[in-house]
């Protein structure tokens, strides 16, 4: 075991913890402070909250050992749709979902379309997805405290699990928002220490890349991928801002609709620089001295040992990527919980359900959404990021036709909006199981066609109701 990153990791869970118990006693009674922090969270706040939920373990871990896989170029086609998205709901969603007041994505589906089956559709395809998303993240955290303590596999995902869910289910979403905003910076601040580390080594970013290609001309090779997967690397991304529940209820979670888009838009500047500086640096110095690395996603924990000077350091290090990993996760254990409980139960099993049964249920199934994702992690696929790439990919085909055309085009239906999403999800998972298409790429023929059937089926039944698109007009001009 190594005690000194040990140490500094444990004082860092720690911290968590008692944050999830100081945020305990703001949530104990209120659904809304529950879900969405009581709606009061500001610009600064928010913006390191939506980068944090939005750099995961995947970003850290993954994304360094996708570029030491496939090439730099790939994980910049994927990452700059991500950089373009925010943007894109800052323009297209982020002060019309916070004008709503609503919750969850699915109370949006159940505002604009007031439809039984895509009100039981869309939770269930939101935890589907939000699960496989956790699964890769658990791995992240089990390749780290592997790492860090020398324990089985197996037993540091559990261990690991265990921390992030209590906090989780007592804090709620102000437990997730505190934290991230620690586990935020933090990442960032280690990331690129080790980043201007390797730079500085070796006299500046070319004289890296040029070691660096030529011990793997692969590393620069553009053509290393079919064009159709760069551009569904980037599409998944591009319009995963609208339609992923744990950063769209950062949205909800803001107290105005300007908070939200400038928080949108300041969280992804910080994102990019992370981002690019970090893959530059860690997957490049990967082929000159790690070139045999079975594991790409052992990566960057291989790189901080080599170049962090202090063992304290190095243990801040590690604990940034478990700060990756949590802040991603916490999210999206609050998103699978607020689909069951907010958008199942408390819409059709019990509609009289008290704010403290709900608060109480929420803790229970979180719980239950942490020990399957842990059951499933047990044995993980490999590479992090094209794992949850997929999911993404599927809760996009579904759900952003819907929601884009739900805001902008008045003769949106229940009806086109049900098709859409049946079409767009069944097409998507047809493609990605039974063809052969290039990674990635599937989203490139699902989305325009769950677009198509969206307008063709709405603009061919009839819609009548005046009040629901006055109410979206109204969510335009707040």
């Amino acid at each position: 075991m190594k005690a000194v990153e040990f140490t500094v990791t444990l004082i860092y869970i720690i911290a968590c913890i008692l944050i999830g118990l100081w945020a305990n006693k703001k949530v104990s009674n209120s659904t809304d402070d529950y879900w969405v922090a009581g709606r009061k969270i500001g610009t600064f706040a928010n913006s390191w909250a939506l980068m944090a939920a939005l750099a995961s373990g995947g970003s850290i871990l993954g994304v360094n050992g996708l570029g030491f896989k496939m090439g730099l170029p790939y994980v910049f086609a994927m990452f700059s749709g991500a950089a373009a998205g925010f943007p894109l709901a800052a323009i297209l969603m982020a002060k019309q979902f916070r004008n709503l007041k609503a919750r969850t994505v699915t109370e949006f589906f159940n505002f604009r379309y007031n439809n039984k089956a895509v009100s039981i559709i869309v939770p269930i395809l939101i935890m589907l997805c939000m699960e496989v998303y956790i699964v890769a993240q658990l791995k992240a955290a089990g390749i780290t405290a592997v790492y860090l303590l020398g324990l089985p596999y197996n037993y540091a995902v559990i261990l690991t699990s265990i921390v992030f869910t209590l906090y989780v289910s007592i804090g709620g979403m102000w437990a997730i928002t505190i934290t991230d905003i620690v586990q935020g910076m933090l990442m960032v601040f280690m990331v690129l220490i080790v980043a201007f580390l390797i730079f500085a080594s070796f006299g500046g970013i070319t004289p890296l890349l040029i070691q660096a290609t030529t011990a793997n001309p692969k590393l620069g090779n553009v053509a290393a991928m079919p064009v159709s997967s760069y551009i569904g690397a980037f599409v998944v991304w591009f319009i995963a801002a609208c339609t992923v529940p744990h950063l769209v209820m950062r949205v909800f979670s803001t107290r105005d609709g300007k908070t939200a888009k400038l928080s949108l838009n300041y969280a992804v500047i910080i994102y990019a620089f992370m981002i690019v500086f970090g893959v530059t640096a860690i997957s490049s110095v990967g082929h000159i001295y790690f070139a045999d690395l079975k594991d790409a996603d052992m990566l960057f924990l291989k790189v901080i040992e080599k170049y962090l000077p202090s063992r304290i350091i190095n243990g801040l290090a590690v604990a940034a990527v478990m700060a990756a990993v949590m802040s991603t996760t916490d999210a999206l254990i609050l998103a699978v919980t607020s689909a069951v409980v907010n958008d199942v139960y408390a819409k059709f099993i019990n509609t009289k359900a008290s704010e403290n049964q709900i608060v109480k249920l929420s803790i229970v199934v979180t719980w239950i959404a942490g020990l399957l994702a842990v059951i499933f992690a047990l044995n993980p696929p490999k590479l992090l990021t094209m794992l949850y790439t997929a999911a993404i990919g599927l809760l996009g085909s579904s759900l952003f036709p819907s929601i884009i055309l739900g805001l902008w085009w008045k003769k949106a239906n229940e009806k086109g909006a049900l098709a859409s999403i049946i079409i767009g999800g069944v097409l998507y998972c047809y493609l990605l199981w039974f063809t052969k298409m290039p990674s990635l790429s599937h989203i490139l023929i699902s989305l325009p066609v769950s677009f198509i059937t969206h307008i063709v089926v709405s603009s061919l039944t009839h819609y009548s109701n005046d009040e629901i698109i006055s109410k979206v007009n109204e969510l335009h001009q707040l």
